[in-house]
C-alpha cells in the first residue's frame, strides 16, 4: 500500500482520502487487513487519534469493518444496500425533505424502478412482489385508524420491485426512502386513507406488467400510482403533466 504522509492543513481528510481510494480501486482487496494504526500513523506522518478518526469515518460509510480482539483490526469492506440506504434516509431526514419534493423524486425514480424490474425480475423476485401484494390485501381488510401497517407492506413492496432491478444503486435509495415516508404518515390524516386503499390494487397491477415483462405497462402503472398519492396529498401541489 503506497501511502504517502498527510497534507498537514486537513491531514484527517488526506488519511481518509487516500485509504478509501486504495479500497474503490481494489489496491486494497475486500477483505483484506489493513495496516495497524501505528503503522499507518508512521505512513501518513501523522499522529493515531488521526488515523483512528478516519478509519471510523470509513466505518460508518461501510468501507472498514472494524473487528475486536488478538486477530482484529480494521479490514476492507464494500458498502451495502443498507449501507447507502441508511446515507439517504439520514440525508432525507436532516434536510427534512417535503411531501412535495419526495412525490417530485418518486415519480420518475420509481417508474424507471418498475421498467427495469420488469425486463430483470426473475421467478424468485415475481413471487415476492405476489406475497407483498397479498400482505397488502390482508392488511387492508383488518385495518383500523393506523395505517402505518399497510404502508410498511407498500413500502416493503417497493423495496422488493427494487431488488428486482439488480441496480444497487436504485436498491439503496429505494431503502433510503422507507423511513421518511413512513414518517409522514400520521400527517396525511384522511387524505392518506382514501390513498391507502387503492394500494393492493395499484401494486397488483404493477406485478402483472413485471411478471409479463410488460416495461411500459409498469411504468405508466408506477406512474398512476405516485400520481395518486400526489393528488389525495394535501402537502403536494402539483407534479409534471403525464
Amino acid at each position: 500500500m503506497a501511502f504517502t504522509p498527510a497534507r498537514r492543513r486537513r491531514s484527517l481528510d488526506d488519511v481518509f482520502l487516500q485509504i478509501r481510494d486504495a479500497i474503490l480501486s481494489g489496491q486494497i482487496a475486500e477483505g483484506q487487513r489493513l495496516p495497524n494504526e501505528r503503522d499507518l500513523a508512521e505512513r501518513f506522518g501523522v499522529g493515531r487519534p488521526t488515523v483512528r478518526e478516519a478509519l471510523r469515518s470509513l466505518e460508518t460509510l461501510g468501507m472498514v469493518s472494524i473487528r475486536p480482539g488478538r486477530s482484529g483490526g480494521a479490514y476492507a469492506s464494500r458498502p451495502s444496500e443498507t449501507t447507502i440506504g441508511e446515507a439517504v434516509s439520514t440525508l432525507v431526514s436532516l434536510h427534512g425533505a417535503s411531501a412535495q419534493e419526495l412525490a417530485e423524486f418518486r415519480l420518475t425514480f420509481e417508474a424507471d424502478n418498475a421498467w427495469w424490474a420488469a425486463r430483470r425480475a426473475e421467478a424468485d423476485d415475481v413471487g415476492t412482489l405476489e406475497r407483498l401484494v397479498a400482505e397488502t390485501r390482508r392488511v387492508l381488510e383488518a385495518i383500523g385508524a393506523d395505517w402505518t401497517a399497510l404502508t410498511e407492506a407498500d413500502a416493503r413492496w417497493h423495496e422488493a420491485l427494487a431488488r428486482a432491478t439488480r441496480n444497487r444503486l436504485r436498491i439503496g435509495i429505494t431503502l433510503g426512502l422507507h423511513e421518511p415516508r413512513l414518517r409522514q404518515v400520521p400527517a396525511l390524516d384522511e387524505a392518506h386513507a382514501r390513498y391507502a386503499r387503492t394500494i393492493p390494487a395499484a401494486l397488483a397491477e404493477i406485478t402483472r406488467a413485471v411478471k409479463e415483462r410488460d416495461s411500459e405497462r409498469a411504468r405508466s402503472a408506477m406512474l398512476d400510482h405516485v400520481r395518486q398519492w400526489a393528488r389525495l396529498n394535501p402537502d403536494v401541489d402539483d407534479l409534471p403533466p403525464a
